[in-house]
């Protein structure tokens, strides 16, 4: 005869609440060189604070809209077209 084990409460909620897919399609323009210098975005990818941390939660059309101003403020800074 074999004894049967109780069984181990999961402590994952199955079906209980669904975590959104975070979309990857559009990647992160981060370059590892995070600086600010005084300056209202970073040195390395032109980012704001609020953009590179919302960055993982955005959608692809919010990423976008980011990466079009950051395309601007490098333009403006360097004079160099990046996009």
């Amino acid at each position: 005869m074999t004894e049967s084990r109780p069984r181990r409460k999961s402590n994952r909620r199955r079906g209980a609440h669904q975590h959104p897919r975070l979309d990857t399609t559009v990647p992160s323009p981060c370059l590892s060189v995070c600086r600010f210098d005084g300056e209202p975005f970073c040195r390395g990818c032109y980012r704001n604070a609020d953009e590179i941390r919302e960055w993982i939660i955005m959608s692809s059309e919010q990423k976008r809209a980011v990466l079009a101003l950051i395309a601007a403020r490098r333009e403006q800074e360097t004079g160099e077209q990046i996009w």
